[in-house]
C-alpha cells in the first residue's frame, strides 16, 4: 500500500471512529434561587429556627414533579440557560398546603434523545445536544404536635 494511501486510509478510520464516538452533549444546572420554601435532597429539612425535623416528624401532602430540557451547543459548553425549579415549587407546595419540599431527585429521561442518535452529525459543533431531565420530590409539612396532657392527669410529668 503506498504511504499517501495509508495516510488517507488511517485519517478516515480516525475520522469514522471520532464521529461514531463522538456526542454533542449538553449540561444542565438545576437552580431553585427564587424558591419560597425549603428543599432538601435527604429525608430531613429545617425550619426558619434551624430545627432539623426527621423524616418521621413530617407528613406527605403531596408530589413534586417538574420536567424540562435544555440543549447546548459547541460540544456543551454554550448551554443557553440553567433549569429554574423555583416557580414550580412555590406554585406546587402552596397548592399543596405543604412547607417544604424533601427527597428532591434530578434524573435525565429520554425526552430528546432523538438528537442525540444521529453519530455523523453528533461530531459537528453546530449539532445540539439536549438534556432532558425530570425533577421530582415530596411536599411535606410538620405533623400536628400531639395534645398536650393536663398536668392532673395520670402519668402528666411534673
Amino acid at each position: 500500500m503506498k504511504p499517501s494511501l495509508r495516510r488517507r486510509t488511517s485519517l478516515w478510520l480516525v475520522l469514522v471512529a471520532t464521529t461514531a464516538s463522538a456526542c454533542a452533549g449538553a449540561r444542565v444546572n438545576v437552580t431553585a434561587n427564587r424558591a419560597a420554601y425549603p428543599i432538601s435532597m435527604s429525608g430531613y429539612v429545617r425550619d426558619n429556627t434551624g430545627r432539623l425535623y426527621e423524616r418521621r416528624e413530617l407528613q406527605t401532602v403531596g408530589q413534586f414533579v417538574s420536567d424540562g430540557s435544555r440543549v447546548g451547543f459547541l460540544y456543551s459548553l454554550l448551554t443557553p440557560s440553567s433549569y429554574d425549579v423555583s416557580d414550580e415549587v412555590n406554585a406546587q407546595v402552596a397548592a399543596a398546603n405543604g412547607e417544604a419540599v424533601v427527597n428532591l431527585n434530578v434524573a435525565v429521561t429520554e425526552g430528546c434523545a432523538v438528537l442525540n442518535e444521529f453519530p455523523v452529525l453528533n461530531a459537528l459543533p453546530i449539532w445540539p445536544g439536549c438534556v432532558p431531565l425530570i425533577v421530582t420530590g415530596n411536599i411535606v409539612r410538620r405533623r400536628p404536635l400531639p395534645p398536650a396532657l393536663p398536668r392532673d392527669a395520670p402519668g402528666a410529668a411534673l
